[in-house]
């Protein structure tokens, strides 16, 4: 199994957890997947095109470890 490549929000949250570190008590990833979105969503635009240079990057190494990759959603 090849996993996706993430997306400039999911680098976005896993950074913004990874930087929290145990100062958040809360633990339900329900709650801060809609805390990181909130908080991605009030970014100015020139704050998400960082992480969407970083999205594409990221996308690129993917897609030079796997060249014939193409996403197939299982049904």
């Amino acid at each position: 199994h090849i996993p996706r490549p993430p997306n400039a929000f999911m680098l976005y949250r896993s950074h913004m957890l990874k930087s929290r570190g145990n100062a958040d008590p809360e633990r339900r990833q329900q709650n801060l997947s809609r805390i990181a979105g909130q908080l991605w969503r009030a970014m100015s635009k020139e704050d998400r095109a960082v992480w969407h240079k970083k999205a594409a990057e990221v996308q690129a190494a993917h897609y030079a470890k796997y060249p014939g990759y193409k996403f197939k959603p299982n049904r």
